[in-house]
């Protein structure tokens, strides 16, 4: 049986049991009957706020270390507020966004900013193709722009909508997401579901935790009944052990009404729609539709390259409507969708001939002095107008997942069962190493015989060395040799030697 592509099913707590495969019929004939939907009373959603480290270089000399590499500083972390829906009520969203995410495509399909919007969209390579672009292949098309024009004095503006999701004007949303459908109105079902994205209401989920004494309902099976399981309320910790106790859900639906409605917080919001919902992102898109069309065709009409993924917009043109250029972004945005470019996060850039080189440096915007020690930064790359690299901050995090790995993996095995105290290695080279970098499909055993594997719709996506690989055979044309391959034969020496000290630590 082929499941429809909206039916995902997750695991994470909330209220109520997670939904399962077995619950695939019953759930498809709710979510697709518009009377259902219409009438559907959505559970508040749960909040949790995730915070990203961020590592700066600490560039004063004092701090030099005596290998003359400058030490790593933290940062201001970035705080992101995620808001998760109920099971039932994510299948809801998912469905609706599968139908919204259709009709937007079908409503730029001809419009000549259709290539331009590139975030949260399946566009196919080229023509025809089941296979779709990712960011290397957007960066790659910018970075051409401007390899292509080697010849002209160019400027790149990059500019970022300040709280992008938390400002979105309700009344321009109901009108583009009316639009698109070619309704003068909201249809009842669809205005349901506006309703619960725009009439916020949630509730912390540390509080709902506590307020079970730090408990959660976990599936245990019953004693002397191997065949038959049931969920019972167990002690946990802290919320960050939800997945290693594997807690199923907070309550019962029934049980939260009676008990937990005080926790409730309505957060009366004129505008904004919840980060994390799983129809944010076409939203996102249908309300920029406007502003898009008026960038477009004010960039295009002087020569220049536009493109927006998401909340981060990259604009390519000759030095001379620099200003000009800047000035439009920061009018259309506030006059035709009602946000703001985040000032500190605009950056404009100058790619000309220096010294018999084509180069990228960073300007001030106002002062027009420029900063030769910084370049071009876009979707994860550098592009210093002579070769395209991943950056540094990529390769950083993934040594930093490879050494905490290490150790969690050294961990389990000093505390294991198993009497020879072993790493298991072969997860380890299939996550970090060449040898799992190769992108395969992915074979089971068959429910009839289970000797015989049969293949699957899913494959194993390879690591983070098959995504420098694909980066590099991508930048190839623009680079003309290996150079974002080259940036990761360190790799190799560095899991090298954290395997020797582990197993040492080991002995």
């Amino acid at each position: 049986m082929e499941l429809e592509k909206w039916f995902k099913t997750k695991k994470y707590p909330h209220i109520g049991l997670p939904i399962t495969i077995k619950d695939y019929n019953w759930v498809k004939a709710y979510v697709e009957n518009s009377e259902k939907v219409r009438t559907h009373s959505f559970l508040p959603l749960i909040h949790k706020s995730i915070v990203k480290r961020k590592f700066r270089a600490d560039n004063s000399v004092s701090v030099l270390k005596p290998s003359r590499k400058r030490t790593r500083i933290l940062g201001k972390p970035k705080v992101r507020d995620i808001f998760f829906a109920s099971h039932l009520d994510s299948l809801i969203i998912s469905k609706y966004n599968e139908i919204l995410a259709t009709a937007y495509e079908k409503h730029i399909e001809n419009k000549n900013f259709n290539e331009s919007i590139v975030a949260y969209r399946k566009i196919p390579i080229s023509k025809g193709s089941d296979k779709n672009k990712c960011n290397i292949d957007f960066a790659k098309t910018t970075f051409e722009f401007i390899h292509n024009n080697k010849s002209k004095k160019l400027t790149v503006i990059i500019a970022d909508v300040t709280a992008f999701f938390d400002n979105l004007n309700h009344r321009t949303l109901k009108k583009q997401w009316s639009k698109v459908l070619n309704e003068t109105t909201l249809p009842q079902d669809h205005y349901n579901l506006f309703k619960a994205l725009t009439n916020i209401k949630y509730i912390e989920g540390d509080q709902l935790f506590e307020s079970y004494g730090n408990t959660m309902m976990v599936k245990t099976g019953i004693p002397n009944l191997s065949n038959k399981t049931e969920f019972v309320r167990k002690k946990i910790k802290s919320s960050k052990f939800f997945k290693e106790k594997v807690a199923s859900h907070y309550c019962e639906k029934k049980e939260f009404l009676i008990k937990n409605l005080n926790l409730v917080i309505s957060k009366n919001n004129s505008v904004g729609i919840p980060q994390g919902s799983p129809i944010s992102a076409t939203l996102a898109n249908i309300y920029m539709l406007e502003f898009d069309q008026e960038i477009f065709d004010g960039v295009s009409s002087i020569g220049g390259f536009y493109q927006r993924y998401s909340d981060d917009l990259i604009i390519i043109c000759e030095q001379q409507y620099e200003d000009d250029i800047i000035k439009l972004i920061r009018e259309k945005i506030e006059t035709v969708v009602d946000l703001k470019i985040e000032p500190n996060k605009t950056k404009v850039f100058r790619f000309e001939e220096v010294n018999g080189k084509f180069t990228g440096f960073e300007i001030n915007e106002k002062t027009k002095i420029p900063n030769h020690n910084k370049t071009l930064e876009y979707l994860g790359f550098s592009y210093d107008g002579q070769r395209v690299l991943i950056k540094t901050s990529g390769f950083s995090k993934f040594y930093r997942s490879m050494k905490s790995t290490f150790k969690k993996s050294t961990s389990l095995a000093i505390h294991s069962k198993n009497p020879d105290k072993s790493l298991f290695k072969s997860r380890l080279y299939k996550r970090f190493t060449h040898r799992g970098a190769k992108r395969k499909l992915i074979y089971r055993p068959s429910k009839a015989d289970k000797t015989i594997y049969e293949k699957t719709n899913e494959y194993y996506w390879g690591n983070y060395l098959s995504y420098i690989n694909k980066a590099n055979d991508s930048m190839k044309s623009i680079n003309g040799d290996n150079f974002v391959k080259r940036q990761s034969r360190k790799f190799w020496k560095k899991f090298n030697d954290l395997m020797k000290f582990h197993e040492a630590r080991l002995k």
